[in-house]
């Protein structure tokens, strides 16, 4: 290392300038600041390896978890089921997992309807109420179904003031519906019934001057209906919104017949099933076929199939996320094994044969053939059309394979996953395990990484604490070099200037 030192003299014997000294200083600091360099070098390497061990826990993680979501108790992945209506707008329908695959006919004799009473006609100005000079208390009975009891049924009381009968039949209506949608609103308040369990008045006018008050059920069928409980002065009577008649002209009575059981009620829905009656509250029924809901939209009597079969694409969405979870862990483990010819160095994993033989390990589980399935046809991947290139990136490369398994039976592809021990997801997860956790072999080649990070962590204070003293060292040394020099340089010029 050559340094100039002529200018210490040049600047010194004018300003004495500590310019030429920082610059000599920086210089030689430099040479002295290579072993630090190195360290910190190797600090940033481990640094990135560490990092690359992050993520593959981070990967390998989420392998095992979409593994155990393939097994979940909670949820089939491999049963999704579709269900068809061959004509939509008679029946919309839907099915779960648990819905058993085949084909159903059913046809339609009417829809579940709100049971629903009105009173009679009144003219908005006569005064047909005020004969009633006490107040008058009723009851109108709903539904509540509880779990122990599935007929429940309660009684909410209504009271009416005695002021109110005096004033014109608009105004008595009006208050009588309000007061019924306000005990029912308490009711829910309180606990006693469930918004879809209440009674809803309302008043309507057919016509100018005319109007009726409508008493309607909040959820269809018989189970919904309302029975009464009149008061003492007979006023729903006198509304003949109890009465037990089909309303007809400026009569009250109930719109739809209630019957007396859920079979003859013309609130129920009524439909035939593969040649089976049912009756239902709702036009919802998701308890006639296991794990499909029919939804019946309108009247028929020409059958309507409803087909339920294996929803393909979404179990091959499941594998695919899983699939794809896979082969992002074999591309890092390449990714992150043998020599890196552009940076001139060995990747994380080349020097430690656990994480480069990750890839040869999990190739080996996926193309197994899986013991104990049902149906020996299809026990490994290949059976049901999953297979890998010469990498081992495994796809779905043969559509038809895959759905032709699934539609015969959903075990088919199930198995080869979930089968327990010999399953691809419980040696996956056996073999993952190795890796994951604080004894896993993750953890302890980042321990190793912390502890020679805190080695050279170490040796970089050290050096840190060396270079500065050298510094120090060094700029004193060069200060009297400097003065030494500028006392020369003046006895010299004493020297010349005697000689003369």
């Amino acid at each position: 290392m050559a340094i100039n030192l002529t200018g210490l003299y040049s600047s010194a014997s004018s300003s004495q300038s500590s310019s030429p000294i920082q610059e000599i200083l920086e210089t030689w600091m430099k040479a002295e600041e290579e072993p630090l360099t190195k360290l910190e070098d190797k600090r940033q390497t481990l640094y990135d390896r560490k990092k690359v061990f992050t993520d593959l826990h981070s990967k390998l993680s989420k392998l095992k978890t979409k593994a155990e979501e393939l097994k979940s108790p909670l949820v089939n992945r491999f049963g999704a089921k579709k269900a068809i209506s061959s004509d939509a707008e008679k029946i919309d329908v839907s099915a779960t997992g648990d819905a058993e695959l085949g084909s159903h006919v059913i046809t339609v004799e009417r829809l579940a309807v709100s049971d629903t009473r009105v009173s009679k006609q009144y003219s908005n100005n006569a005064t047909s109420f005020s004969s009633i000079t006490n107040d008058q208390t009723f009851q109108i009975e709903v539904a509540h179904p509880t779990g122990s009891d599935p007929n429940n049924r309660v009684l909410i009381e209504i009271t009416i003031p005695a002021s109110i009968f005096s004033q014109n039949d608009a105004a008595v209506l009006s208050a009588i519906s309000n007061a019924i949608n306000d005990a029912m609103n308490n009711a829910i308040l309180n606990s006693i019934i469930l918004r879809d369990e209440k009674v809803q008045a309302s008043v309507i006018s057919e016509e100018t001057g005319i109007s009726r008050l409508v008493l309607r059920s909040s959820s269809s069928g018989f189970d919904y209906r309302m029975d009464f409980t009149d008061s003492v002065d007979s006023l729903l009577s006198q509304l003949e919104v109890n009465a037990g008649v089909q309303v007809s002209g400026t009569s009250g009575g109930y719109v739809t017949e209630v019957g007396t059981s859920s079979s003859d009620s013309q609130l129920n829905a009524k439909f035939v099933l593969d040649g089976l009656t049912f009756y239902r509250n709702s036009n919802y029924v998701s308890d006639a076929l296991r794990g499909v809901t029919l939804h019946l939209l309108n009247n028929f009597t020409n059958g309507v199939t409803v087909t339920i079969s294996s929803d393909v694409e979404v179990v091959k969405d499941e594998i695919r996320q899983f699939l794809d979870n896979y082969n992002q862990v074999l591309n890092f483990i390449v990714d992150n094994s043998g020599f890196d010819a552009e940076k001139n160095k060995y990747r994380a994993f080349s020097d430690d044969s656990r994480y480069w033989n990750i890839r040869n390990d999990l190739r080996q589980i996926m193309m197994s053939v899986i013991d104990g399935v049902s149906n020996s046809t299809f026990s490994r991947l290949s059976s049901i059309g999953i297979t890998g290139d010469s990498t081992g990136i495994l796809i779905i490369s043969d559509s038809n394979a895959f759905e032709k398994a699934l539609n015969a039976n959903p075990l088919n592809v199930a198995e080869i996953f979930t089968t327990s021990d010999t399953g691809l997801v419980d040696r996956l997860i056996n073999y993952i395990n190795n890796f994951l956790g604080a004894e896993g072999f993750i953890s302890k080649s980042k321990s190793i990484i912390d502890d020679k990070v805190n080695y050279l962590n170490n040796q970089i204070e050290n050096m840190e604490d060396y270079l500065e003293q050298r510094e120090k060292q060094l700029r004193e040394q060069l200060i009297k070099f400097q003065q030494a020099i500028i006392l020369l340089g003046n006895q010299q010029n004493y020297f010349i200037n005697y000689s003369k």
